[in-house]
């Protein structure tokens, strides 16, 4: 065994990302719950980086707000930073079945089942959004510090919800 500590990592992207929710979302749903909490305060919370100070009053108020235990939350293994795709037998079904829909030929199976594909190639994608609007805030950091950093952001577009990188912008013209 190592005579290091192990390192604490918050997963707090994940936990929201499960839930649908941003930043801002969780901000708004504490102060209602009567919780002031600085939105740098959850901000530090999305980073890939170790932990080295928590606040469990504000740990405390994002377990009971998203219904989760702590253990869901700070945990002391590493958040995967690897990009995840499909399996290529999720994918050829997703394919198939996007066929099937937009030829209007779907049956309430079909539907059901293109409705969780999709749903999971979503989460994916938002996943792997936030992966890389935190490997650039590194690089961003690293290279510029008055760089502003990226996020993601969901936009609803009617039925379609994609993800935009919102990149940095420079505070000072």
């Amino acid at each position: 065994m190592s005579n290091s500590l192990p390192l604490a990592y918050s997963h707090l992207p994940s936990v929201l990302a499960k839930r649908r929710l941003k930043i801002s979302d969780l901000h708004d749903k504490l102060k209602a719950a009567g919780v002031k909490v600085n939105h740098k305060s959850l901000y530090r919370l999305t980073s890939s980086a170790p932990l080295h100070k928590i606040d469990t009053r504000i740990v405390g108020a994002i377990c009971h707000t998203c219904a989760v235990g702590i253990q869901d939350l700070i945990v002391f293994e590493r958040p995967k930073s690897v990009l995840q795709k499909f399996n290529d037998a999720d994918q050829k079904r997703l394919d198939d079945l996007m066929t099937k829909h937009s030829e209007g030929k779907l049956n309430a199976e079909e539907l059901r089942e293109f409705d969780e594909l999709s749903e999971k190639a979503h989460e994916l994608t938002m996943a792997n959004a936030r992966i890389l609007v935190s490997q650039r805030r590194v690089l961003n950091s690293a290279r510029s510090p008055e760089l502003v950093h990226g996020s993601v952001r969901e936009r609803h577009d009617g039925k379609r919800k994609r993800a935009e990188l919102v990149e940095g912008i420079p505070r000072h013209p």
